[in-house]
């Protein structure tokens, strides 16, 4: 758009000049006439500068020099052709101040033509210049939708086959099949530790990948310290204890409010206080401590672990970097917590960072701003308690799964409690036998050959008798966004791979069993 409208402009350009040109000679005929018969020849003169004027809407700088020497031989040609009926001298010094007023200006209009070319030229490089950047940025953006794509896409891959290590751990674990002993089960918990870290890190570069290309939000609300930080400082008790850690919170009773955030402010402050305890030696002291200043709420974590050296303090917040790669890597550390850490305090608005002197512990604090807006127009959560499920057997459960080995570990799970279970490996499968079978509860997964678990989620609630049949969706894609295009879908639920089996039995009761309410009606 920007070229045409360019040659449309150069063009106009070009027609005025050609008719500014005729004009010019026009004007030279005229005043030439009048410098002939005027009887003093004097006030004549001057208004040949006006044919030097002309250049400033002309195109090109020849014109400039043309122009002064025809003005200047026009006006010797007019002194020596008008009438000599007055003084001389007079008359000499009329044309000498014209032909000085005619070079002056000539020689001025010649330098800003020429600095006029000169930003044109200037202005086309910067078109295009412009040209190139935007068409980078449209590179850049196809290139980080891609990247999105590919993570999530790893994500799925990489969370699949998690799902059935750490879906069959934990049947090992629960010990539903026979008892382990002392050594299986060290076996299995290394097992378990390792596929939750590498869950961990999956999830960490997800969420990464997603704050980069702008694609994941904040639900803010209106907590408390005790609910948001000390709450999930409180699920950290077990390793505190192992280490034998003599931890202390202590929070500014004017703060009240804490606006962030749920579960990105319970991420933050289980990433730092998870790394205080992997650098504190046993015995050890981790102090939090929970301040307002100001406008802003301050969160300090201390902690008399190893410490960082000054000239690795910046480098720490960065993907990938370490303080020190060899012990940190040795201690578990993957170079990513605290990049995500950054991102996420960044995305409510506060600053992170870290005071620290190497062998004498590190302070990471971050800052949250209090005057933040917050809807609170949000449905109250069920968290309605279900009774345990022991005598909830013998359902009809459909179960679509493509995943082989997946399959046979929720198949498994539900025959703990002798469920009768009914197998589809595509969502076409799973319509058909939906409609012959009549099932009490769905297990939807969402990526299957054939017909996904949406479009077959869809088919099934636009039937009059899968109205109000729980679906869950079981999907390897983790976040809200997963969850909400579920949900969009016509599913009840959703399940975020790896599935443990507490999460499907809890599952289970929430949708099969009767509420507290529907009971009392019943009656």
């Amino acid at each position: 758009m920007g070229d045409v409208s360019s040659k449309a402009l150069s063009t106009t350009r070009e027609i005025i000049s050609g008719q500014l040109v005729l004009v010019g000679l026009l004007w030279c005929a005229v005043i030439f006439a009048i410098d002939l018969s005027a009887p003093m020849g004097v006030a004549s003169s001057v208004p040949y500068i006006g044919l030097v004027l002309l250049s400033l809407w002309l195109r090109h700088r020849w014109y400039i020099p043309l122009a002064a020497v025809a003005s200047t031989l026009l006006t010797i040609a007019g002194f020596f052709k008008s009438h000599m009926t007055v003084d001389l001298e007079l008359i000499i010094a009329n044309r000498f101040i014209a032909l000085f007023a005619i070079w002056v200006t000539a020689i001025l209009c010649y330098l800003y033509k020429r600095d006029e070319q000169a930003l044109q030229k200037s202005t086309d490089e910067l078109q295009v210049y412009l040209r190139k950047l935007e068409e980078t940025n449209q590179h850049l953006q196809l290139v980080n939708r891609d990247k999105t794509r590919f993570l999530s896409s790893m994500s799925h891959e990489l969370r699949t086959p998690l799902n059935a290590i750490l879906g069959f751990t934990d049947l090992l674990q629960e010990q539903f099949f026979g008892k382990l002993n002392d050594k299986q089960k060290g076996y299995v918990l290394q097992i378990e530790r390792s596929g939750r870290h590498l869950l961990e890190l999956i999830n960490d570069l997800l969420d990464i990948a997603k704050i980069d290309a702008g694609a994941t939000g904040l639900e803010l609300e209106e907590l408390t310290p005790n609910e948001s930080i000390l709450s999930a400082v409180n699920l950290m008790k077990g390793q505190f204890r192992a280490k034998k850690l003599n931890v202390r919170a202590l929070v500014d009773q004017s703060l009240k409010i804490l606006p962030a955030d749920r579960r990105r402010l319970k991420q933050i402050t289980l990433n730092l206080v998870s790394n205080a305890i992997k650098y504190t030696p046993e015995e050890g002291s981790i102090e939090i401590k929970i301040l307002r200043e100001g406008k802003f709420a301050k969160v300090r974590i201390k902690d008399t672990g190893v410490g960082i050296k000054k000239e690795n303090q910046a480098a720490i917040f960065s993907e990938f970097r370490q303080a020190e790669r060899s012990r940190d890597e040795a201690m578990g550390g993957t170079g990513i917590g605290l990049a995500l850490t950054k991102r996420l305090v960044e995305m409510h608005g506060g600053e992170i960072g870290v005071e620290s002197e190497e062998g004498k512990g590190s302070t990471f604090w971050f800052t949250l701003p209090l005057n933040v807006r917050v809807k609170k127009d949000k449905d109250p959560v069920d968290l309605e308690i279900r009774p345990e499920m022991n005598n909830l057997t013998g359902q009809k459960i459909l179960l679509a799964e493509d995943n082989e080995v997946n399959r046979a570990m929720i198949i498994d799970m539900l025959s703990i409690y002798n469920h009768n279970v009914i197998v589809a490996q595509n969502g076409k499968e799973a319509v058909e036998l939906a409609t012959a079978n009549k099932p009490d509860l769905i297990f939807m997964d969402i990526r299957m050959p054939v017909m996904d678990g949406f479009e077959a989620t869809r088919q099934l609630r636009g039937m009059p008798e899968f109205q109000d049949i729980p679906i869950i969706a079981l999907t390897a894609s983790a976040g809200e966004g997963g969850r909400e295009r579920c949900l969009a879908a016509g599913c009840t639920e959703h399940l975020s791979k790896p599935i443990q089996s507490h999460e499907l039995f809890a599952t289970l009761r929430r949708f099969l069993l009767p509420s507290e309410s529907e009971k009392t009606a019943e009656v």
